[in-house]
């Protein structure tokens, strides 16, 4: 296995438990679902010289990531179901359909989970670069050679 992607696939490790870490922080809004269902992916591009990593997780991260705009259509209820389960907040079943039509009226602020946990990795490696006596070559391959996030959320090291 060649040192990049070892370097990038230890970021990627990070970098999903630091999305994990935003998300418990936003406590009202992700469920224990959401943070369970985070994955990620490595992808070689066809030269062969980068490798970008592409995060995996439940189809309502969209919504937590971008937000929703007000006026729009309510989301599913099943899903609010499982959040006011998993949150053990002793609302009856039938309070889902409320907060959907709310969520549907007044809209949801996006978190920009991905680029806080980006920006949390970043800080803890160049942390790391300063501790004495230490030299990790994975922070400091990281460091040199990331380039950032894609339109798609991607983030690529080159």
């Amino acid at each position: 296995m060649d040192r990049l992607k070892i370097a990038v696939d230890t970021f990627a490790k990070e970098y999903i438990e630091a999305v994990g870490e935003v998300l418990k922080k936003a406590d009202k809004i992700a469920s224990r679902a959401l943070i369970q269902s985070l994955k990620y992916r490595l992808f070689k591009t066809s030269f062969g010289t980068s490798w970008t990593i592409k995060m995996k997780s439940a189809i309502h991260m969209k919504y937590v990531e971008s937000g929703r705009r007000a006026g729009a259509k309510p989301p599913p209820v099943a899903p609010i179901k499982q959040w006011i389960k998993d949150k053990g907040l002793g609302l009856p079943e039938g309070a889902a359909y409320g907060v959907a039509k709310n969520i549907g009226k007044r809209g949801i602020k996006p978190l920009n989970v991905r680029e806080k946990a980006f920006e949390d990795v970043q800080k803890s490696i160049e942390y790391r670069r300063f501790e004495d006596n230490v030299t990790d070559w994975v922070d400091d391959l990281i460091a040199d050679k990331i380039k950032g996030f894609s339109k798609r959320g991607n983030i690529t090291f080159k």
